[in-house]
């Protein structure tokens, strides 16, 4: 995906004609994404009023939210299924503190709706925090683009124009495999250094180092540059950005989704978390340079197909391109460790599809030192279907967010034009009318069986989204499997992983993450 200054001047049309093409057929089939809407969809005026869509009053969700209240202390999913239980597959929950009223659907064809309808530049709400923050304090970096996650409309698709073809074209990821591969390897030794030489528990810190490997993977994604997270040497500066990584991500949350008491004066949390995004985004613009200036002495050299992101982000534009690698940044480490856990967990938990997979992975790896290719990654549809069943049990993000992008109607009623609206995704893929045994971890389910279809085929497209759908679907979901995929196949090599605790607890915050410690035991492979 590399598109020029002319990629700007085709505009919205090269978007959906040219970049997106490819990216929209691998999330659902073309026969699919084509099915009709239901009839009544274009009968706006004869649906149910919005005012009459169920949910609780203002008054009535508060005192559910306060102490002794039936919802106190739940996290978002449990907050949601107890409205759903209450209110049916369609409900709203009223704005509180400062936040937004938005509709919750529970209903596939209501989320087909919401997909077809959004239109050629789809909107969802953003973060008040880090908009905050890219126009009051650092508008040197943000001015000009507010980035993925930020911007809107118009603005948004010419961002996501110039970036997708640095970024979602398949042969883009290929090209990062042997480097991602020698973190996964890097990753694997960490391992070995701090698990328990008795036991071969690793410590209760292991999440940090999770964390850390992911960063890793992610700088060297966007920015071209190792950090060395993963040994006993990296510098200061690693350090601080992983640390500011860390406070950011636990923030963000809190200042979004408590009382916005930050509008009115700045909260200590707000304070620490304008500091974590200030180190991020200057450790990473002197990352960006520095790496800027050694591509630019090979540049003469350098075969295009051969190019990472950043050295073509950079022929674009230099702050397009560190907008770019921030947002790569603060949107890939979280997100990606989530999935990692909620994929090693499930592995650990039954060792028959574990060993079923290290067979597999064997093959390509006959040797622990063995390469991983191209050409060998493609051989492992087994892992890409424990990847696949982990990420329906374990979805990063239970939810796909978008603002109408129409008036439509959704499950009979009147939904207005920009009404945020929460499709639950995570909720629906663990129910049984849409995949038998769905609490059980069955890899298979996404494997054909001979000349049939795979099993999970048969569930409705539009019900497993994990990573969105249409033109504002992760942008970089290719590199998250990569780099997953990549991580599984080397521990999996080396060690038969073990789970010998009480079950493992997961609690929706920004991303679902355990609320427990993850003390996994890693057991070497002898050959």
């Amino acid at each position: 995906m590399f598109l020029r200054t002319v990629c700007r001047a085709q505009g919205a049309k090269a978007f959906h004609q040219n970049a997106n093409v490819r990216f929209l057929a691998t999330q659902v089939e073309a026969a699919k994404i084509d099915a009709p809407l239901t009839k009544h969809q274009d009968d706006y005026s004869k649906a149910l009023p919005y005012s009459q869509v169920p949910g609780p009053s203002k008054l009535t969700f508060l005192k559910a939210l306060l102490p002794g209240g039936k919802c106190f202390n739940m996290d978002l999913a449990q907050l949601i299924t107890y409205h759903r239980d209450k209110y049916g597959d369609l409900f709203k929950l009223p704005a509180l503190f400062g936040s937004f009223e938005f509709v919750a659907s529970h209903n596939p064809n209501d989320i087909q709706t919401i997909f077809r309808t959004e239109g050629q530049w789809p909107e969802r709400t953003t973060f008040k925090s880090v908009t905050y923050f890219r126009t009051k304090i650092r508008p040197d970096i943000f001015g000009k683009y507010a980035g993925l996650g930020n911007a809107q409309g118009k603005e948004w698709g010419e961002f996501r124009s110039a970036v997708n073809p640095a970024i979602a074209q398949p042969r883009n990821t290929k090209i990062y495999i042997p480097k991602i591969d020698s973190v996964s390897m890097d990753f694997v030794r960490r391992i070995s250094e701090i698990r328990d030489p008795q036991t071969n528990q690793v410590p209760e810190t292991f999440e940090d180092d999770i964390n850390k490997w992911t960063l890793e993977s992610v700088v060297l994604i966007a920015m071209d540059t190792r950090l060395g997270l993963l040994s006993h040497t990296y510098n200061e500066r690693s350090a601080k950005l992983i640390q500011a990584s860390k406070d950011a991500l636990h923030l963000v949350f809190d200042i979004e989704f408590k009382p916005p008491l930050w509008q009115i004066y700045e909260t200590p949390d707000f304070k620490r978390l304008m500091n974590a995004f200030n180190t991020i985004t200057d450790v990473s613009d002197e990352i960006i340079e520095e790496a800027r200036a050694r591509l630019g002495k090979k540049s003469g050299d350098s075969n295009e197909n051969d190019q990472g992101i950043l050295e073509k982000l950079l022929k674009i534009d230099p702050l397009l391109a560190k907008v770019m690698a921030i947002d790569m940044l603060f949107g890939g480490i979280d997100t990606t460790s989530s999935a990692f856990i909620g994929l090693l967990y499930l592995l650990a938990k039954n060792p028959d599809k574990q060993e079923i997979l290290r067979e597999e992975i064997m093959t390509i790896l006959p040797n622990k030192d063995s390469p991983l290719t191209v050409e060998n990654m493609k051989h492992l549809p087994y892992l890409r279907a424990c990847l696949k069943e982990s990420l329906r049990i374990h979805p990063p993000a239970n939810a796909n967010i978008r603002l109408a992008g129409q008036n439509i109607v959704l499950s009979g009623y009147q939904i207005p034009k920009g009404t945020p609206v929460a499709m639950g995704n995570g909720l629906l893929c663990i129910e049984e009318k849409y995949f038998p045994n769905a609490r059980k971890y069955v890899p298979e389910r996404w494997l054909r069986k001979g000349s049939a279809p795979a099993e999970a085929k048969s569930a409705n497209p539009f019900i497993f989204l994990p990573f969105g759908f249409g033109p504002r679907m992760c942008v970089a979901k290719r590199f998250a499997e990569m780099e997953i995929e990549t991580a599984i196949a080397r521990i999996l090599r080396n060690f038969r992983v073990e789970w010998h605790h009480p079950d493992l607890k997961f609690r929706v915050k920004s991303v679902l993450e355990p609320e427990g410690k993850l003390m996994f035991t890693f057991k070497d492979i002898v050959n």
